[in-house]
């Protein structure tokens, strides 16, 4: 048992290194510590069955590339490029689905009742925003979450400002301060 850890541990080390993970990000993704990684790749525990599932689905490999001494040799196709590939695919397909849908509804609007309903093409933009935002939670890196976060904010309520402008409401531009603090201070908590 103690050379399939070693021939794990190995594994494990070379999959994070290829993909460019620290061992705090690689944790920070499975939700354990950084020590735990250590370990695992120093071969003193084994993760659990459950966790090296995990790990395949993250690196894109199967099983049996953790455990075999020998890994293939077309390491390229067992990076994650092709992992990043897809859920780039997937957060653009997305994404252009609510443009769709807008451009449905504008049509729609245009054909049926002759209303130029343009705003609903800014009303998009917050909704792209919150889908990144998401996609970021999902995918991501927790240091974007205040990029994303805080472009839904000031989208949203520019939004509402082009909606309601004959209100001339500009003091609603006041309200993101204090957003863009707790969206800061939200980043900071461990």
């Amino acid at each position: 048992m103690e050379d399939y850890r070693q021939i794990i541990a190995k594994n494990i080390c070379e999959l994070r290194k290829i993909n460019k993970l620290t061992q705090a990000e690689l944790a920070e993704k499975l939700h354990y510590s950084d020590k735990a990684i250590s370990r695992w790749e120093r071969g003193d525990t084994l993760p659990t069955v459950d966790v090296l599932c995990q790990l395949c689905e993250l690196f894109g490999v199967d099983l049996r590339y953790l455990i075999s001494k020998e890994p293939p040799k077309e390491k390229e196709k067992y990076s994650n490029k092709t992992a990043i590939g897809n859920k780039l695919t997937i957060g653009l397909l997305a994404g252009s689905l609510i443009w769709l849908i807008a451009t449905c509804i504008y049509v729609y609007s245009g054909i049926t009742s002759n209303i130029n309903l343009w705003i609903i093409f800014v009303w998009a933009v917050p909704a792209a925003a919150l889908l990144a935002d998401i996609f970021n939670v999902i995918w991501g890196k927790k240091k974007y979450s205040i990029i994303t976060r805080s472009i839904f904010v000031w989208t949203l309520i520019t939004t509402f400002y082009i909606q309601f402008l004959e209100y001339n409401i500009w003091l609603i531009f006041l309200i993101g301060i204090p957003m863009q603090v707790c969206i800061i201070l939200w980043a900071k908590l461990k």
